[in-house]
Formats: structure tokens, C-alpha cells, sequence
């Protein structure tokens, strides 16, 4: 109960520095148990297989770290389309609009064109500061892609157009959560 109203405080501005913390910590632990539920997800549990969905990756985590954290985008064939940030809060459910749904299945696209560049992996540290991670969601496990944000926004690294297709969903989602 104390965090509850420590992260109401905060949100409102309010509280002791200490409550601040804990409201800060609960935040950022709120958004690495989402991360981790959908790192951690099974494609059957929502209803996804390899004969209703052939294609190998049937969700992309893309995460970019900066100096105060990382932002993590997920989006999952299901529609499911997420933006989260590691410090706390980010738009969740965006796939319930149409246009986020488009490009989210656009990127899922651009991942499953990609997915061959990456390897398997079976732990999920949150990107360093100028790096971007690319988690594939495969009906085979997890495998992921790394390369510098810059390399990537510049076209100057193989998975530019995954890159640019993922920023394609924030901006529609962003756009969504403002109407």
C-alpha cells in the first residue's frame, strides 16, 4: 500500500524524496516485468502457431539504450503493439487503432526478412547507451541483433530498414495516444 501511494504522490509531484524513490523504483520495476512477460511469452498462449501464423518471427522487441535508461517498443503478430520506458511509463495497448496495427505488421515483416542475422540468445539485458537490440520472437526461442542507434539511423548498418520500420510504429503510436 505504501508504494501505491508513494507513486501517486509522485505522479501528482508530491511526497518526501524518499517516497519519490520508491515510486521511481516501482515504476521501473512495473516496466521490466511487462518487458520480461513478453521476452518470456509463448506464441500458443495467444492463440499464434506455425500454421496460423507461418512465419518464423512472430514478435520483434526493438530496444534502444540512452544515458537515462532505454525505451523498449514490442509488437506482437497478435496486434499487441507496446512502447515502454526503463525509467517507467510508456503507451501501452497502442495496437487497438488500425494505423499502429499497419505498421506494426509492417515491422513484423521487415523482422522476418531480417531474422537471419541474429542469433539465439537466452538472456535480455537492456541495451548501453547508444545501442540497439533487436529481439526476435521465433516459434524456435528468442534470438537477437545489436548494432549502434547511429549505424542503424544512418543507413550504414544491414538491419537500417527494421530500424526505421520500428520508429515507423512509435511515431503512429505516439500519434494515436495523443487523439
Amino acid at each position: 500500500m505504501k508504494k501505491i501511494i508513494a507513486s501517486i504522490l509522485a505522479i501528482v509531484g508530491m511526497g518526501t524524496p524518499s517516497l519519490a524513490e520508491e515510486a521511481q523504483d516501482s515504476k521501473e520495476y512495473i516496466t521490466q516485468e511487462l518487458r520480461m512477460m513478453a521476452l518470456n511469452l509463448s506464441p500458443n498462449s495467444i492463440g499464434l502457431s506455425e500454421k496460423n501464423f507461418p512465419h518464423q518471427v512472430w514478435g520483434v522487441l526493438m530496444e534502444t539504450g540512452t544515458d537515462n535508461g532505454a525505451y523498449s517498443l514490442i509488437v506482437i503478430a497478435d496486434g499487441t503493439t507496446s512502447l515502454y520506458f526503463s525509467n517507467g511509463g510508456g503507451i501501452i495497448g497502442a495496437g487497438e487503432h488500425a494505423s499502429v496495427r499497419d505498421v506494426s505488421a509492417n515491422f513484423i515483416g521487415w523482422a522476418n526478412r531480417y531474422v537471419s542475422q541474429s542469433m539465439p540468445v537466452s538472456s535480455y539485458p537492456l541495451p548501453k547507451s547508444g545501442d540497439t537490440v533487436f529481439y526476435f520472437l521465433t516459434f524456435t526461442g528468442v534470438k537477437s541483433y545489436t548494432a549502434k542507434e547511429i549505424e542503424l539511423g544512418e543507413e550504414r548498418d544491414q538491419l537500417s530498414s527494421l530500424f526505421h520500420a520500428g520508429h515507423a510504429v512509435i511515431a503512429e503510436a505516439r500519434k494515436a495516444s495523443e487523439k
